[in-house]
This record gives C-alpha cells, structure tokens and sequence, in this order.
C-alpha cells in the first residue's frame, strides 16, 4: 500500500473518529443542559392544604395558610390532588406557581374570588371554573359541551394542547 493512501485513510479515521467525539461531547453536554422543573405550591386560602403527586414521584406536604413549598421534577409538568378539594387554584405558567384560593362564601352564588380573566380550573370531573371580570363562574360540563354543539361531555382535566383545564366534548 503506498504512503499516500495510508496518509488518506489515517486522514479519513482521525475525521471519523473527530466527528464521532464531537457528537458524543454535544450528546453529554445537552444532558446536563437539562434543568429540572420547578413547582411552586402557594396556598392563600384559609385551610391548611394535603398537596399529594397524582402518578407522579415526590413526596406529598402540608401546606399551611400563607406558606409556600417547591416541588422538583425532572419533566415540565406538575400533576397533583389537593385535599381538601374545596379550593381553586390558579397556574401562573411564567413562574410555575400554582396559588390556592378559598372559594367565595355565600354557597347560594356560583361565583369564587380572586381570578384572571380567561383562567380556568376543573371543579371535579363534571364542571369547570372560569374566570369572567374578575370572578370565578361555574358551569356543568355538560351544558358547555351542548352549547358548543357536542352531543356529550366526557369530563373535566388538564389539555396540554389547550394549556389550560377545559371540558372535553364529544
């Protein structure tokens, strides 16, 4: 073999052997790019709070009135119960705070406090909250779902698609 084609082929490895450390450097470098997600739990309601995972894995915590606890995760969504499940929360997305809230005292209007136009959060699994001028309203699902034209309502819960709690209709 002449020195000349050994000096390609020498050539053509170190480029190999260069693109695939490269690659791998890059690989390893976006792992610890990687930032865990934050929760961040605010209770502003008058009750002491049990904020438990829902399938997800990290320890459950009392939140008492005026407190506040993080949760750490390592993927972008915080999936929780809340106990008692008499609040409402709202999701702040640009700081990851979901802020609990007492609902409004007089049981005869359907109206809770503290809200931003446009919020909404499931109220169970057959009725949504949602925020109109300032005040929390609530509907059946099943009555959105027959005013928007759906025969049925499946229930309540969290779209990742819509970024929001909605009912889903078919």
């Amino acid at each position: 073999m002449s020195s000349v084609k050994k000096s390609r082929e020498t050539v053509r490895m170190k480029q190999i052997l260069l693109f695939l450390f490269a690659a791998a450097a890059f690989l390893i470098g976006c792992a610890y790019d990687e930032v865990p997600y934050r929760g961040i739990f605010v209770n502003k309601s008058s009750l002491t709070l049990t904020v438990s995972p829902n399938g997800q894995d990290w320890e459950p915590f009392t939140l008492p009135p005026g407190q506040q606890h993080s949760v750490t995760l390592h993927q972008p969504t915080v999936l929780f119960v809340v106990d008692p499940p008499s609040v409402v929360w709202l999701f702040d997305e640009t700081t990851s705070t979901i802020t609990f809230f007492d609902r409004d005292p007089d049981p005869d209007d359907d109206t809770l406090y503290y809200c931003v136009d446009g919020t909404t959060a499931c109220d169970g699994v057959t009725a949504i909250l949602y925020c109109n001028g300032g005040f929390w309203k609530r509907r059946l699902c099943a009555d959105a779902c027959a005013d928007l034209g759906y025969t049925m309502a499946i229930g309540c819960g969290y779209s990742s698609n819509a970024g929001k709690d909605q009912c889903f209709c078919e």
